[in-house]
Parts: structure tokens; C-alpha cells; sequence
């Protein structure tokens, strides 16, 4: 098969890097995991400071609590928290937290899309400001995997599906995305990241997808029914219907009072159920916020999953939906005869486990060869990444 000029360019940039990753001495990759944050942090890894009191920064702190380290304080944006604990340790203002720490201590930024907030501390005299990724790869142990974070050696065994995704993506912003991803999740290169897409447009992105005024949209994992308004929004209300799957209680709760608000009640069928590759019950962590997830633990709560191939549709569905914190792969293999039959559009985050951004694009052509497949981006680093798998008819073709 021969291929255009572009794709061979293309081609060969995957295959640079994947020498390059290849070319590195195993003690090489080992010594630089271990040594990432230490050589950020100089003669302060011992001394943290943790910034952002959030879910992220408390599971941090509990972490750094297991190592036997117990950070300085916090130091937060939120004004209402300073002066105050969090997890019995103390939240300075960000001022205050420069002030006294500024020279001896490091600044260990636990904040998903925290690029802002490491300049901010660094602007305030901060010597030593990490992202919170190089600490994870020094504690392995305890922290990873931790959603799309890995240690780099294990990018080693993936080489195959990552080259067996390039060869399905359907074009070259896709491409590119996949290719930098690779860059920086394995040599932490900030420069290799293209800004991310325009986060108005997670889910519908319009340089793919045709809307469609009989649309029986989807939407796993909907939490408080954001997506589901944004959805309504964007086709301007011209749809047919909508299933809203959400099994946290206190999420659901709000999904049903913001559906009511928005006058969608008559048309959005909201479903108490987690989506996965089973019918029946699953133990459960209830959150109440998005990262509500399934977990091993049998003495956790329980509720009831479900597969989409076994849900009585009154209108077969024409665009899912899954955010469901690492659960997508057992969704999608719950949904393959639906799949298969309906080629409903697809978008499904890729971002909850390392391997997901090249697994779930193979995994979908795996069940149905049908598909267009695109990658996209709407945070910094690799948050909030997408694959969208499009049928031919429904593909924007402008």
C-alpha cells in the first residue's frame, strides 16, 4: 500500500518517538522516574507544601501521609478556607504560603490543568514548584496508576496497540494529538502539547458531527445533568429523547431537579443504573460529585449495573456518551451488538487510565469496523481526552 506524502511524514514522526522511547537504557527510564521530583524539589523533598485542598490534593496528602511525610500545610485560592484545616492540616493563603515557605520548601501543585496556578506560586518568589505527576512517579507504590498516570517504562509494552490506533485515527489532529500525548506522558516534554480544544465543545464537537433532529442522545455517567443541558442547547432543543444513566443518589438528585428546571422532564428518562459489561449488582463509591466510580471492594455499597445491549430502548439510540471513571472498555463490550446494529455516534473519555487512549479507539474498531475514530483534547495535559467514533453518514462533512 503506498501512502500520500503527509501520512508517511506522519507516520515517521510515531516512529521517531517510539525509537526514542525504545533507545532509552532500562536503568536509564528507572533512575528518572525515581529522581524527577527530587531533582525539582533540590534539598526540599521532604518539605511539601501541597497546593489545592481538593479531591486530588487530598488524596496526595493521604499518600504522602503513607510514605511518612506529612506536608506543611496546604495553600489554597479559596479564601474561605484560609486559616482553617483540611484533613487536620492547616490552608494558608497563597501569599502567606510564599511568605513563609517560599525558600524552603517544595510547591507541589495538586490541581488537574494546574499550569496557571504553577506560574501564580512561582510569580509569588516560590524557589521549587512540581506538578503533582513527578512526586506520583517517586511513590509509585502508592499512587499509581492514578488516572491517565503511569510510570514511562510501561509505555514500553504498548507500542503495539499504540501503532495499531495511529493506523485507525481519522485525521491528522487526531494524529498529532496521540503523538504528543506519547511526548509528554513519557519524558513529561510540556512542550509537545498542542493548547487544548475550545472545552464548549466536549462531546459535540461541530467539526465532526452532524446533529440530528431525531437524536436519542445517550448519556453516561451524567452526574448533575450538565452534559445533558449543554446537549439540549447545542441541537436547540430539536430531539427526540434522552437517557440520563447516573447511580450516585446525591448526584441523581440533582440531575432530576436540573432536568425538571430545564424543562426537559418530558423527553429526559433518567436511569439509577451504572453502565458496564453485567446486569446486576456492583459495589460502588458514592462521592457525590463526577468522580463517583465502581470499585473492587465487596463491602462497599451496591448498585445495580447494567448493559446497554439489554436495556428495552423504546427508540434505539443514536449518540452515547460515556464518562464513567475507567469503566468505558466494559461498557463499550456491553454495548457491541448495539454498536454494531444502530452505529449510534460514539464519545467516550479516554483519559481515566493510561493505555485507554489507544485501547478504546482499538476496542470500538474491534467491535465494529464502521467507524471513523478521532481523538481530542479540552484540558491541558491529558485531561478530559475524547475518542469519537462516527459513522459515515453522520460525519460533518462542511
Amino acid at each position: 500500500m503506498t501512502t500520500t506524502p503527509q501520512a508517511a511524514s506522519g507516520l515517521e514522526r510515531l516512529e521517531s518517538i517510539l525509537q526514542k522511547i525504545a533507545a532509552e537504557p532500562d536503568h536509564v527510564v528507572l533512575a528518572r522516574e525515581r529522581q524527577a521530583f527530587d531533582q525539582i524539589a533540590g534539598p526540599h523533598s521532604a518539605r511539601i507544601v501541597l497546593v489545592g485542598t481538593g479531591e486530588l490534593g487530598r488524596k496526595t496528602l493521604s499518600g504522602l501521609r503513607r510514605a511518612g511525610i506529612e506536608p506543611l500545610g496546604f495553600a489554597d485560592n479559596n479564601q474561605r478556607l484560609w486559616g482553617s484545616t483540611v484533613e487536620g492540616l492547616a490552608v494558608f493563603s497563597p501569599a502567606e504560603a510564599a511568605e513563609r515557605f517560599g525558600h524552603s520548601a517544595c510547591f507541589v501543585v495538586a490541581i488537574y490543568h494546574g499550569t496557571a496556578v504553577r506560574q501564580q506560586f512561582a510569580s509569588l518568589g516560590c524557589e521549587r514548584v512540581a506538578p503533582f505527576l513527578p512526586l506520583f512517579w517517586k511513590y509509585a507504590e502508592i499512587f499509581i496508576p492514578q488516572c491517565c498516570v503511569d510510570l514511562p517504562h510501561r509505555l514500553r509494552e504498548q507500542f503495539d496497540g499504540i501503532r495499531a490506533c495511529y493506523a485507525l485515527l481519522g485525521d491528522e489532529a487526531s494524529r498529532n494529538e496521540l503523538c504528543e500525548q506519547l511526548q509528554w506522558r513519557y519524558w513529561l516534554d510540556y512542550s509537545a502539547l498542542s493548547p487544548g480544544n475550545d472545552a464548549r465543545n466536549t462531546y459535540f464537537p461541530p467539526e465532526l458531527i452532524t446533529p440530528s433532529a431525531d437524536e436519542v442522545f445517550v448519556d453516561c455517567g451524567s452526574f448533575d445533568g450538565d452534559t445533558i443541558r449543554i446537549f439540549a442547547k447545542r441541537w436547540q432543543g430539536r430531539f427526540r429523547q434522552a437517557f440520563a444513566f447516573e447511580p450516585d443518589p446525591a448526584n441523581r438528585s440533582a440531575l432530576d431537579a436540573n432536568v425538571q428546571a430545564a424543562g426537559l422532564s418530558d423527553r429526559v428518562t433518567v436511569m439509577p443504573y451504572a453502565v458496564g459489561n453485567e446486569n446486576g449488582p456492583i459495589s460502588f463509591s458514592f462521592t457525590s460529585t463526577a468522580g463517583s466510580h465502581r470499585v473492587a471492594e465487596s463491602s462497599a455499597p451496591a448498585v445495580e449495573c447494567r448493559r446497554l445491549d439489554d436495556i428495552a430502548w423504546p427508540a434505539p439510540p443514536t449518540y452515547i456518551k460515556m464518562d464513567i471513571e475507567s469503566a468505558e472498555p466494559d461498557a463499550l463490550r456491553g454495548a457491541a451488538e448495539l454498536l454494531r446494529k444502530q452505529q449510534p455516534v460514539l464519545a467516550i473519555c479516554t483519559y481515566h487510565r493510561y493505555q485507554h487512549l489507544w485501547e478504546i479507539p482499538n476496542l470500538i474498531h474491534s467491535i465494529s469496523g464502521d467507524y471513523k475514530l478521532f481523538l481530542r483534547r479540552y484540558a491541558e495535559e491529558s485531561w478530559e481526552g475524547v475518542c469519537y467514533a462516527v459513522p459515515l453518514h453522520r460525519l460533518n462533512r462542511i
